[in-house]
Formats: C-alpha cells, sequence, structure tokens
C-alpha cells in the first residue's frame, strides 16, 4: 500500500477554465513539463509523468477572473520523486525569470508558483515517510523557509528535462467557503480522513498520507458564482476504490466527479 496506488483515494484530474488555451498550454508543457495527449479548439489534456494524472485545459469565451472571496483553486501540487527533480525544477524555473516561493513544511519541500492566468502551483517533494512525526493520529506539518542555496545544490548536470516519469498530481489545495460544509462532503460523504491541525483549513487523506486534499478559509467566504465562465477551476476527478461514477456539486460551487477507474492512478 502506498500513498498513491489504487488504494489511495485520490484526485486524478483537474479542469481548469481558461482565456487562452494556447498560452497556457505551453506553459504547462514548457515551463511544468507535462506531456500533451490530445488537444482541439475548446480542450488540451496534459499527462503527468507516467501516472495517469492529467490536467485539462478548457477554453472559454467572455471569461471572467472570480473575486477573491470565492471559493476555488489554492493550488494544484506537483510530486515530483526525487530532491535533486525538486533542485532541478527551481534552477529551471529561476533560469525563466519566474518567481518562485517556498516552504518546508516538515513532510516536504514546496516550490509555490503561478501559471500565466493566475492559478497556484506547487511542486514538491516528500521527505521519506518514516520521518514524519505524528501526535495521536494526526501528522505535524508546518511552513518554514526552504534551504534555497542548500536545494539548489543537489541539481544534477542533466538539468529540468521535464516533469520525471514517477511524477504525480500528489495533492489539492482548495479555497473553500464553509469548513463544515467541506467536511461533510470530503470526510463524511467521500470518506478522506482528517489528517492534520492547521488554523482554518482541514488537510485530509487515506493511507496515512499528509494530505490528498486540503482546503482553507484563509480568503473566500462563498462558494463560486460562476463556475462555467469564471477562470480557474471548473472540474474535479477523484478516484475512489469500488465507488460508482458519480458527480455532484462541491460546496465551492465546482462539479466533482468521483471514480473508480483504475487506469487513471499509478500502479
Amino acid at each position: 500500500m502506498t500513498f498513491h496506488d489504487s488504494t489511495a483515494t485520490q484526485v486524478t484530474n483537474i479542469t481548469l477554465n481558461v482565456a487562452n488555451l494556447t498560452k497556457m498550454t505551453q506553459f504547462y508543457t514548457e515551463v511544468l513539463g507535462l506531456t500533451l495527449a490530445s488537444k482541439d479548439d475548446a480542450l488540451a489534456i496534459l499527462n503527468i509523468g507516467n501516472s495517469g494524472h492529467t490536467v485539462t485545459l478548457r477554453a472559454i469565451t467572455d471569461a471572467k477572473k472570480p473575486a477573491m472571496s470565492e471559493a476555488g483553486l489554492f493550488h494544484i501540487a506537483f510530486l515530483v520523486p526525487t530532491r535533486a527533480d525538486l533542485a532541478n525544477f527551481l534552477y529551471h524555473a529561476a533560469s525563466l525569470g519566474i518567481q518562485v516561493g517556498g516552504g518546508d513544511h516538515l513532510v516536504s519541500e514546496a516550490l509555490y508558483l503561478s501559471d500565466i492566468e493566475g492559478n497556484g502551483i506547487e511542486v514538491y517533494q516528500d521527505r521519506d515517510a518514516t520521518t514524519w512525526q505524528w501526535e495521536d493520529d494526526y501528522v505535524k506539518m508546518d511552513t518554514l523557509q526552504v534551504d534555497a542555496e542548500d536545494l539548489v545544490s543537489q541539481r544534477t548536470t542533466e538539468g529540468w528535462q521535464g516533469m520525471p516519469s514517477q511524477s504525480k498530481l500528489g495533492h489539492l489545495h482548495l479555497k473553500t467557503a464553509n469548513l463544515e460544509s467541506a467536511r461533510n462532503f470530503y470526510i463524511t460523504q467521500l470518506g478522506l480522513q482528517h489528517i492534520s491541525h492547521y488554523p482554518q483549513a482541514l488537510f485530509m487523506s487515506t493511507n496515512q498520507y499528509h494530505h490528498h486534499i486540503a482546503v482553507n478559509v484563509w480568503q473566500s467566504t462563498q462558494p463560486r458564482l460562476d463556475n462555467d465562465h469564471s477562470l480557474g477551476l471548473y472540474h474535479i476527478d477523484i478516484y475512489k476504490p469500488n465507488a460508482q461514477n458519480e458527480t455532484s456539486i462541491s460546496p465551492e460551487g465546482f462539479s466533482v466527479t468521483v471514480h473508480s477507474n483504475r487506469t487513471t492512478v499509478p500502479e
């Protein structure tokens, strides 16, 4: 049993509403190193390594930016397999002049940036799970400064060659409107476990991962008002073992499809 195998409930795809499909596709392939699976005038589907996980870009017209107070995407998090991969990405992003932040979360080291339409992105590498600290049934997490100089020193001579084959959609962090509504949807209905204490947030997972999905109310106070025409997160696909294929509306105001298609999860 691992954190992203077929026994783990996990996000397998997110769909983003985008204003410029061509430029956003270029960003996700050339900057992040995802591979293009298919593209037409309306959609681009991008593979995350060989994981089966995907990002779908959906072109919309008359696109509008949602208010900061609306629920939506906080960040999508791409998990790379080694610290050297993370170092290679940091050097690559810096060489492109992309502003990158960082956070040492005890369980992982993370880099933060935004795509060209303002969607939050995390690229991270997990520390060995045997080093994670637990208090009762809750894993300890924090946000400390990343030692960027030490991290960059781990880069390889080959450098960043795109998302490594073992990369995956590690977790999804959402802006929600109400923590109790989110708790009912993701824990009571979907079956995730509350795994870590964090102010004004819920970190949730299966298989004792530090989180597959997190939600917070740090900025948001209301659901998405017009999901079809708003830029940003539009739809989520979630794998759950033995689930029936079912789509519903999340407390954040976008559609969520829960499925059990094992071809969309890492082996």
